[in-house]
């Protein structure tokens, strides 16, 4: 009833030459180690040239004049921003989005980080974004809310 077959099998053909002549990159891509170490190099040289650039070009990095260097309280503050873990939910930069601009104000500039590091830029958006957010509210408001987060968003 049940046939076992033969696995299928390609005809060999007695005329098969290889090529004369090879590509310069056959050799390079039967050795792996070889074609990661020389990928590498190339992925770094491309990069440099990419980069060294825009460290090097001043104007590369708009001076906005009421950007200041941050005093020893607003970095002790963002110190205990970044312990508590605030970054995993809020963000520190405003998208050029129109319902963003219009919930949080103007966008964020490049300009506006020249002093934060790290960068407190972020991706998740579970809470509201904070660029702007601390001359929005009451102190009263920020200390409610450091006790109860929730309380201080009742429609959400």
């Amino acid at each position: 009833m049940w046939q076992v077959r033969k696995p299928a099998q390609l005809p060999l053909t007695k005329n098969y030459k290889a090529p004369a002549k090879a590509h310069w990159h056959s050799k390079i891509e039967r050795k792996p180690v070889m074609l990661l170490v020389l990928s590498l190099i190339v992925v770094a040289i491309g990069g440099m040239v990419e980069m060294i650039p825009t460290f090097l070009v001043k104007e590369n990095v708009p001076t906005i004049s009421s950007v200041k260097p941050y005093t020893p309280l607003e970095l002790h503050g963002r110190d205990i921003y970044i312990q508590e873990g605030c970054n995993n939910c809020h963000t520190q930069m405003i998208r050029p989005f129109r319902h963003e601009v219009a919930r949080y104000g103007e966008y964020s500039k490049a300009g506006e980080f020249v002093y934060d590091h790290p960068h407190l830029w972020g991706s998740k958006r579970t809470g509201p974004d904070l660029a702007r957010i601390g001359s929005k509210y009451p102190d009263s408001w920020h200390f409610n809310h450091m006790l109860e987060p929730t309380s201080m968003a009742p429609d959400l």
